[in-house]
């Protein structure tokens, strides 16, 4: 059961590295596995739900790599972290993080760490209210998404540590702007 359901999504990927969900069909996956439909149904009701059950344990498992680095409180780390990840599973995350997946999946993985992150930040630098610090991690989040994507769909040539490192630096250069010449504007 576990190496049939493993044949299932690996055919998923591979034919999802070809074209979009929506034009793959349980047949074109049954023939892609060399299973028939009945053992596909009974495991799932759809390609879409197989497609769904993949993306949920990729973030799953990026959730508790967020958790378990957040708990050591280590600067930097993070990031470093979420991409070693994201290259150890190159072969899921290439697909999923392309044209063909879902577009909102890496965004939802970046927003795991909002909460911790907008609290560390808090203590970092005391005058900028809320609304300030959820701009900030929305500029931070989505400038890493765009340079993971980069990554990623380059073929990830560049190290997890070489593009952390400029995730990293990157977001810290965005406090000391606000720190040098405090945002004095109250409707943001």
């Amino acid at each position: 059961m576990r190496y049939t359901k493993m044949v299932i999504k690996n055919s998923l990927l591979e034919l999802m590295r070809e074209r979009s969900i929506s034009k793959i069909t349980v047949t074109d996956l049954c023939r892609k596995a060399n299973i028939n439909r009945n053992t596909f149904y009974s495991h799932y009701a759809n390609q879409y739900e197989l497609l769904s059950n993949i993306e949920d344990e990729l973030y799953e498992d990026i959730r508790q790599v967020v958790g378990n680095t957040m708990n050591l409180e280590v600067d930097g780390k993070l990031s470093y972290e979420i991409c070693k990840y994201i290259k150890a599973n190159s072969n899921i995350c290439e697909v999923l993080f392309s044209e063909n997946g879902d577009k909102d999946l890496l965004e939802r993985i970046l927003y795991i760490s909002h909460d911790f992150n907008i609290e560390k930040w808090k203590k970092e630098v005391k005058h900028i209210d809320q609304k300030l610090f959820d701009n900030w991690y929305t500029f931070t989040a989505y400038g890493s998404i765009a340079v993971i994507k980069k990554w990623v769909n380059s073929g990830l040539k560049e190290s997890p540590c070489k593009i952390a490192a400029f995730i990293d630096k990157a977001t810290e250069a965005v406090p000391k702007n606000f720190i040098d010449a405090p945002f004095q504007d109250d409707n943001l």
